[in-house]
């Protein structure tokens, strides 16, 4: 993090004399100034916070005068206390066409604090400004003038400005842009202060210059009289905006830049998506930085047991060589891979061994038990399906499967894993009766990187459930490690919620522990039918957030299956992880995903329809 340092400016007596023109003189600007007592027009400045601005100017002046290389946005910053700390300027390109977009939540002082970040970056730029600023002189060398507040001959006006970006862009230089054109407002609608719409011309902007996008984030908002004068009259506000600039340097800013928008990302959408999806990843970067990069630090005051060592190779080779004939569910024949279906009962080692690689294997992603074998008291009476390496003679991957009308006959609703962490409605578990609990999976680290692991995997699970008909629906949860910023889980979560909810079925089941104050704000979860239209468009921006990481790889498959969410929560004795609760009915899932996981010879009228209850 990079924090711009709190310099001490000397009080200045509002009495004191300019040695040059003001920047902003009131009696110019107002009809018949002139004839105004000058002590009027004095005490209209200070309180509307032209004089501070004057003042500021003067001030900068004087330091150029005696020799000063500092730049304009610096110095105003220095001279009118604004104070911000700043992560991810290494995100800015040092060179080629780049536009830097924000949100704009203050006024004047944005623009100054967003050319003194760039600034430290690379000097080539322009910042597009409101016809306001004219008067700022140390601003003109740096601005691109547009008018926001004007009606059809400022619309026409605005092409030059256009045309001056376009042609900066096309040059390789850099380009300031607040897409909202004005200052944030209050939004009835969200009982907040919010982003006026973002103008869909700088996303033409970007596509026709093949630019670098690069979201930035300022924090705070403007002071309730300001809110109150925007509701008057969007045109009379702006007279206000630089006694935003007073009450801006009494406080300290946040303003965060995140990773770039690539133009590949960028040239295969529509205009108005870009805009959308420009704006969210803006916005996004409020929600804070990484909620834990270091494994179990959603858990410091837990110790964490050593990893138990592996059981012997010899031992675990002879178990799996015992087992008979039918558990064998899968073996691939271009991979040394084989699934087994076993009970636990069947496999002392290997149980013994899941339980060491489920906890080295979640681990390494900031989960786990944080014992020294993630086993627990429901592996006794579920089924292990086992992917075993008969090449190399170790176990590659595992699934804990729970046959739940077995479970409920045997060991009644307790018996079933996840009603530790949910409570499940009578219709809900007349739905589940007849499906499979899913859950505790894992791919070992060595195999992880094997495009060919995860779909034997499943291969294995279209198999069992060849054998085992009567079984209609999958259902479990799957994690969102607290690996992932709070950005990534918020949108997620938000995703989900708007697309992939099962909307019957959510009403009959309740997490204990529910994520409180996860999701995203009410305007940003506006952008995202826009912004990411598909999984596809979710994931990657994921990715873009997480530095290459992706959604769950389970998560991503569950959905590609046609897995319904019907709850969220909270695992905090398992790393702080969001657990997703999903149903997948067999019947629904695509043709494609049916004939590969369950074999080409699977004939269509064996798949047994779901329940109307799942439906």
């Amino acid at each position: 993090m990079i924090k711009c340092a709190r310099l001490r400016v000397r009080k200045r007596h509002y009495a004191m004399k300019f040695k040059r023109p003001k920047m902003v003189d009131l009696a110019d600007e107002i009809s018949g100034g002139r004839h105004v007592p000058r002590f009027l027009l004095e005490a209209a400045e200070k309180w509307l916070g032209l004089h501070a601005l004057n003042i500021a100017h003067e001030h900068i002046d004087d330091d150029w005068d005696a020799g000063s290389r500092e730049n304009f946005f610096h110095l105003a910053c220095r001279y009118l206390s604004l104070h911000y700390d700043l992560e991810g300027l290494e995100h800015i390109p040092a060179e080629g066409p780049c536009i830097v977009v924000s949100n704009h939540p203050h006024g004047m002082s944005d623009g100054l604090m967003f050319g003194d970040v760039v600034m430290q970056r690379r000097e080539d730029i322009r910042i597009v400004v409101n016809e306001f600023l004219q008067c700022v002189r140390g601003m003109r060398p740096y601005e691109i003038t547009v008018d926001v507040y004007g009606g059809e001959a400022a619309k026409r006006a605005n092409m030059t400005g256009m045309r001056d970006m376009l042609r900066w862009l096309k040059g390789g230089h850099c380009l300031l842009v607040f897409p909202s054109g004005s200052a944030a407002t209050y939004s009835f609608r969200d009982g907040r202060v919010v982003d006026d719409p973002w103008q869909q011309n700088i996303a033409t902007l970007v596509q026709k210059t093949g630019a670098t996008v690069v979201p930035m984030h300022i924090s705070g908002r403007t002071g309730i009289f300001f809110q109150v004068v925007s509701m008057i009259s969007r045109s009379l506000r702006a007279n206000f905006l630089p006694r935003e600039i007073l009450r801006d340097g009494r406080m300290r800013h946040s303003i965060r830049l995140g990773r770039p928008i690539l133009p590949a990302t960028s040239a295969g959408m529509s205009p108005d998506q870009l805009s959308a999806y420009m704006r969210l990843r803006s916005m996004l970067l409020r929600y804070g930085g990484n909620a834990s990069r270091s494994p179990r630090a959603a858990q410091p005051s837990r110790a964490l047991q050593a990893i138990a060592p592996c059981e012997s190779a010899e031992a675990l080779r002879a178990e799996v060589a015992s087992l008979p004939p039918e558990c064998l569910c899968f073996a691939g024949k271009a991979t040394p891979l084989r699934v087994y279906a076993v009970q636990a009962s069947q496999i002392p080692h290997l149980m013994r061994e899941i339980g060491v690689q489920r906890e080295r294997t979640y681990r390494s992603v900031g989960e786990g038990s944080g014992l020294e074998r993630d086993l627990d008291e429901w592996d006794a009476h579920y089924t292990h399906l086992i992917m075993w390496d008969a090449q190399e003679g170790r176990l590659a991957g595992a699934y804990r499967m729970g046959r739940t009308d077995q479970i409920l006959a045997n060991n009644g609703i307790k018996g079933i894993y996840n009603s530790t962490f949910f409570r499940f409605s009578p219709q809900f578990l007349r739905v589940i009766f007849q499906g499979v609990e899913m859950g505790r999976a894992f791919i070992t680290p060595e195999y992880q990187r094997q495009p060919s692991s995860l779909d034997t995997l499943w291969m294995g699970i279209g198999r069992f459930l060849n054998k085992n008909p009567q079984y209609k629906c999958l259902y479990g949860t799957v994690s969102i490690s607290a690996n992932y910023s709070m950005a990534a889980r918020a949108l997620m979560l938000t995703y989900m919620k708007q697309n992939c909810m099962h909307e019957k079925l959510s009403r009959q089941i309740r997490a204990l522990h529910a994520p409180v104050d996860m999701e995203l704000l009410s305007e940003d979860a506006r952008l995202l039918p826009q912004a990411l239209p598909d999984l596809r468009a979710l994931s990657a921006m994921v990715s873009e957030l997480e530095g290459g990481v992706g959604i769950p790889v389970l998560l991503k498959q569950y959905l590609r299956l046609g897995g319904k969410m019907v709850s969220f929560g909270i695992d905090e004795d398992f790393g702080g992880t969001m657990d997703c609760f999903v149903v997948v009915d067999l019947a629904a899932t695509p043709e494609r995903s049916r004939r590969r996981y369950r074999g080409k010879d699977y004939a269509e009228d064996q798949s047994l329809p779901c329940s109307d209850t799942v439906l």
